[in-house]
């Protein structure tokens, strides 16, 4: 029989974790206060604090052990920082110049910049090596995204920063839990091959709806012969019976199928945001199908049902790393959802 776990805010510090988690980005002290505020709830067990936040449960009883003792300030402490380790073989010329570069896009890929720190200040840093402090500060690789002629940046600007306003003018119950999700389809299927006698060429298509939700990596998806509103209908009740007592607000696309917000044939405990026209970038589900769709390339699969099988395990594998999920979230959605709500959503 497992133990009984001490209470967890000895110190009453719940609401200055509260206001940290609604201010704090994402990383490691978001993790350490996210697994405390979930285990201020006891009916969250350590497993599922764990899982949530993608860590070991002994960090996650290491964290909780830190913040009984000498609450957030415990919590927070980088033992890393007292750690001079070993000399940085970036000095502050080096470090200045490596800024400047990529504030000015001095290199288009890694292998470029190692040449140039190698050549003007003698580095030898392995690229993982490099890959790792590009990574520690912030360093992202950029890749232009396609943008349609027709979208209107303005409103796609709005839609980040008033999003918070919409959530309010939702006029949500306040006395039931609400949940944030972002929802988008990917066809999938194969495009037939060059016939070699006289033969019909045959294409055949499947598709995938999914949903990501904010807060303990959520997510739910659907797979279909056809985009239509029957089939989202299905995938709308899928989301609403997962948490009936909720209220789960969807943020998706204006695609035609697509039911508006107050539509009848909506759960009752369903709402729709839509997005902007032609404005993919706001919705995080997308960068979620392009790793799909790398999965899937540069390969042949005999049957449609063979590459459902693999979009299938190649998911299961995605979706059981909380991690993956957390990764898709951007920080403006995360500030925002958060703004809009009088408790902090416990996001990653």
């Amino acid at each position: 029989m497992p133990r009984t776990r001490k209470p967890l805010d000895a110190l009453g510090q719940a609401p200055l974790v509260a206001k940290l988690l609604r201010s704090e980005p994402s990383g490691p002290r978001r993790e350490r206060l996210l697994a405390v505020q979930l285990g201020f709830d006891s009916a969250n067990d350590l497993d599922q604090v764990a899982a949530a936040v993608g860590h070991a449960r002994s960090t996650v009883q290491l964290w909780f052990d830190a913040y009984r003792k000498g609450g957030v300030e415990a919590l927070l402490k980088d033992g890393r920082a007292d750690n001079s380790g070993r000399p940085d073989s970036f000095g502050p010329e080096v470090r200045q110049a490596l800024e400047e570069g990529l504030k000015e896009g001095r290199w288009r890929t890694v292998p470029q910049m190692h040449a140039d720190l190698h050549r003007d200040f003698g580095i030898t840093l392995k690229l993982g090596s490099l890959y790792n402090r590009l990574g520690k500060a912030g360093a992202r690789l950029r890749v232009p995204r396609p943008r349609h002629t027709l979208q209107n940046p303005a409103q796609a600007t709005l839609f980040r920063e008033e999003l918070c306003v919409r959530l309010e003018a939702l006029n949500l119950p306040t006395k039931r839990p609400v949940r944030l999700w972002v929802l988008d389809e990917m066809r999938h299927g194969l495009p037939g091959h060059r016939p070699v006698a006289a033969m019909k060429q045959v294409h055949q298509w499947g598709y995938v709806y999914g949903a990501v939700g904010l807060g303990l990596a959520r997510r739910e998806f659907l797979l279909a012969e056809t985009v239509d509103q029957a089939h989202l209908e299905r995938f709308y009740r899928q989301i609403g019976d997962g948490d009936p007592a909720a209220i789960h607000v969807l943020i998706q696309d204006g695609a035609g199928f697509h039911l508006p917000d107050g539509h009848a044939d909506l759960p009752d405990n369903v709402r729709i945001l839509t997005l902007p026209p032609y404005s993919p970038e706001l919705n995080p589900v997308e960068g979620l199908w392009d790793q799909l769709k790398d999965s899937l390339c540069n390969r042949v699969f005999a049957s449609l049902t063979e590459q459902r099988e693999r979009i299938v395990s190649w998911l299961q594998t995605w979706w059981s790393d909380p991690r993956h999920v957390r990764s898709l979230i951007p920080d403006w959605l995360l500030v925002q959802a958060n703004a809009s709500s009088a408790t902090t959503i416990p996001v990653y």
